[in-house]
């Protein structure tokens, strides 16, 4: 007995690069929420190092949208969201590289593309 046409085979019909754009998805996901959580930690950190440290008199529960650090100067504002930002998508990168070049490429000795 032989095996019909119309048979589905998922390993030679779905195509192969749709995989490599979900674990991108995933991990730019994974890697946002992660960057967005520590971020909004680093907060006086972050002003410490734009120099602004004693614009609020505590730091402890603000984040960029919260209507004290709104009430900011603009130019202080603006200063501590530019290195905010940068701290932000620092740790996007971060992410991105440990995953890809540490995790998929020595933990589990796959390569990104065959």
């Amino acid at each position: 007995m032989g095996a019909h046409d119309n048979v589905h085979i998922p390993s030679e019909s779905w195509p192969n690069w749709t995989w490599y754009a979900l674990e991108f998805g995933v991990v730019l996901a994974v890697s946002m929420v992660i960057a967005w959580k520590v971020s909004d930690a680093m907060l006086p950190a972050v002003a410490a190092a734009a120099g602004h440290a004693d614009a609020l008199a505590s730091w402890e529960g603000i984040s960029i949208h919260s209507a004290e650090f709104k009430a900011l100067a603009a130019d202080v504002e603006a200063r501590i969201v530019t290195v905010s930002n940068w701290a932000f998508y620092g740790i996007v990168g971060g992410v991105f590289l440990a995953w890809y070049v540490l995790i998929r490429g020595f933990a589990l000795k796959k390569r990104v593309l065959r």
